[in-house]
């Protein structure tokens, strides 16, 4: 399979934004760490905070639908580029300060596929072995550049997304909607099996995205 490094199929913003109210800057909601850190979508109903920005950071920070924010910083390397997909326009929301806007390439990859292939185990590995720090961990932009992305034609991109989409499904009825863990699910032979079936969906996806599944066609 061909790889094309991340700075060819997309543009990568990490943001300054932080949680300060200042006055003379324009009011808006923030996007934070843990807004994409347990969920996979970003949606309006969740419950931003409110901020301010500058002009500047409101132009280059607003969600856009088809936008990917993954995590830059955390306190453990296997919490980084933990990816979340906005799902629409949200000019008056913006991502906030320890996260990157991944904004892919409309004619290289479609955001599906390409939020797909930063949930593998394959980039996660990759982004925490190139996360710095001690006590707290790290991503440069341009490490997030180097990511390798396993290329396909845009038919193979969307079956790939379309079938992902519909299995992991299946294993979300199964378990907590998002990834907030719940006393429930942690608790014995209940956590148990829900930890199971995570690892079973984070298995299905890096098979399919690293070329070892083989994604059926749909019928005509």
């Amino acid at each position: 399979m061909e790889y094309q490094r991340l700075r060819f199929v997309a543009t990568v913003a990490v943001s300054n934004v932080d949680k300060k109210v200042r006055d003379g800057e324009i009011g808006v909601w923030l996007c934070n760490y843990v807004d994409v850190y347990y969920h996979e979508s970003i949606v309006d109903s969740l419950d931003f905070m409110s901020a301010t920005a500058t002009r500047d950071q409101v132009s280059r920070f607003s969600l856009r639908q088809g936008d990917i924010l993954i995590t830059k910083d955390s306190e453990t390397p296997s919490d980084i580029a933990v990816p979340a997909q906005v799902a629409a326009d949200m000019p008056d929301i913006v991502c906030g300060y320890h996260l990157a806007v991944v904004r892919p390439h409309g004619d290289a990859v479609s955001s599906r596929y390409l939020f797909w292939v930063l949930a593998a185990s394959t980039s996660r590995q990759y982004f925490s072995a190139a996360a710095q720090g001690i006590t707290r961990f790290g991503l440069r932009r341009d490490a997030i550049l180097d990511l390798p992305v396993p290329m396909r034609d845009r038919d193979s991109q969307a079956r790939l997304a379309t079938f992902l989409d519909e299995q992991t499904a299946r294993v979300d009825r199964l378990v907590v909607p998002d990834r907030r863990p719940s006393a429930e699910a942690a608790a014995g032979e209940i956590g148990t099996l829900v930890n199971l079936l995570r690892e079973r969906r984070q298995a299905l996806i890096t098979a399919a995205v690293t070329g070892q599944l083989e994604i059926p066609r749909v019928a005509a």
